[in-house]
């Protein structure tokens, strides 16, 4: 009977052990993350899109706007490269995470942005802010990869042109 009660004393406690190591919360995963984040912000501000991509799944999903639905890796890395190469650049973004809810090996992250790019043939940079959701995937080896990402404006492009056409009125004056 000892030897019974030693073994299921044992069970439980390996089961406890065990759901501890592998039991992460919210604050966890909301400090992985904002080191993801960072990964990204820094690869993003250097044009460094390779060590950009280690950061989604193969299968990952990007749903950016204004443009069509990029499916699997390698179009998102055609997306990134073609966008580097017309001439756009990043020179400050700012995530903010607003809300991290833990499904499982799925995490949703739901924030806001604030961005400051150069856009091709201009010099002068442009600010955007917005919101974002990401989903992430939890690896065999405990690290997140972007499964499934998209994100939007605050800003109504349709008045932005009207507050340029207004200012380059103004200007001509």
């Amino acid at each position: 009977m000892k030897t019974k009660s030693l073994f299921l004393t044992m069970l439980i406690l390996v089961f406890f052990c065990a759901a501890g190591a592998y039991a992460q919360t919210e604050n966890d995963y909301k400090a992985q993350i904002e080191k993801r984040n960072k990964q990204m912000t820094e690869y993003m501000l250097k044009g460094d899109i390779e060590n950009n991509m280690s950061l989604y799944t193969n299968d990952a999903i990007s749903m950016p706007s204004y443009e069509p639905m990029h499916q699997g890796i390698a179009e998102i890395r055609k997306a990134n490269k073609d966008m580097v190469a017309s001439g756009f650049k990043f020179n400050s973004f700012e995530p903010t995470i607003v809300k991290v809810i833990p499904m499982g090996d799925l995490i949703t992250e739901i924030g806001t942005y604030k961005v400051t790019m150069t856009m091709p043939e201009s010099n002068e940079p442009m600010k955007d802010q917005g919101k974002y959701l990401t989903i992430w995937e939890k690896q065999k080896d405990g690290a997140l990869k972007i499964k499934v990402e998209t994100w939007n404006s605050d800003m109504d492009p349709m008045n932005m042109l009207k507050s340029s056409s207004k200012q380059a009125d103004l200007d001509k004056r």
